[in-house]
Formats: C-alpha cells, sequence, structure tokens
C-alpha cells in the first residue's frame, strides 16, 4: 500500500509532543519557583499552623542559591584554567609535529597538485619571516645610504 505521507524532516520548530513537554516543565519549574518563594520568606509557624512541619530550615534558602551562584563562577573560571595547563609550552616539540604528521613528498607530475602534507616550521618562517627581515634591512640600507 502506497501512502502519500511526506517524509518527516529534522526541524527545530516545536513538534506538539514538544511543545506538550515544554509547558509542562514551564508550569512544573514556575510551581516549584513559587513554592520555594512561599518556603522562604512566610515565617515557620505559619507554614507549622497549615501542618508543613516537616521543610529544611530556613537557612538553606540563601545557601543553596548562593552555593549554586559559586559553583557557576568557579567552574566558568577553572574549565578554562585546566584546559591552559593542558596546552604544552610553546618551546615544546609536541606542538610542532604529532603522529599524524605528513612528510613532505616532493615529486610532482607536471602540472599535477602537490600532495597533501604538513609544512616544515623552518619553511613557513623563511618564506614568512625571513624575506620581510631581509626587504626590511635592504629598505634601511637604502635611507642611510
Amino acid at each position: 500500500m502506497i501512502t502519500s505521507e511526506t517524509p518527516r524532516q529534522n526541524t527545530p520548530s516545536p513538534t506538539e509532543s514538544r511543545a506538550n513537554y515544554g509547558f509542562a516543565l514551564y508550569l512544573a519549574s514556575k510551581t516549584a519557583f513559587v513554592v520555594y518563594l512561599a518556603w522562604a520568606f512566610i515565617p515557620s509557624h505559619w507554614l507549622e499552623c497549615i501542618g508543613l512541619t516537616y521543610l529544611p530550615q530556613k537557612y538553606w534558602a540563601i545557601t543553596i542559591p548562593v552555593w549554586v551562584c559559586c559553583v557557576i563562577v568557579v567552574i566558568t573560571l577553572l574549565y578554562p584554567a585546566v584546559n591552559m595547563l593542558l596546552v604544552p609550552p610553546m618551546n615544546d616539540p609536541r606542538i610542532l609535529t604529532d603522529s599524524y604528521a605528513r612528510e613532505t613528498i616532493n615529486e610532482v607530475r607536471p602540472g599535477g597538485i602537490p600532495t597533501v602534507s604538513d609544512l616544515d616550521l623552518s619553511e613557513v618562517y623563511d618564506d614568512k619571516f625571513l624575506a620581510t627581515l631581509l626587504n626590511l634591512s635592504v629598505s634601511v640600507k637604502a635611507v642611510g645610504a
């Protein structure tokens, strides 16, 4: 049997189930926040009058958000710091090459494209900076003469 149903495409727009879950999560988060604020601001003896006797101390109403903020700040600072510690120093040979580097092959057919390879650092230095230094020294001599 052939159906005329079009194939389902990936899209960021909310499907019906995704919209329902999102709305339920929105309602649950708003309700939890209102309950948290009620617990934090309503005096304990009023809560005991309506039968809520087993609640955490009011101390935790401030402590938990402060700890969460501190953890976010520490993670924000610690994550880049650990990554910087894992990077080898600039004079370490591991920065220059690794086990996946490809040696340069100088054999190229006439009219062909050279094979993909890693450039030697000395060649890059010579091409980029040595020519600039030579041109600079020539221009300084010409100005001084």
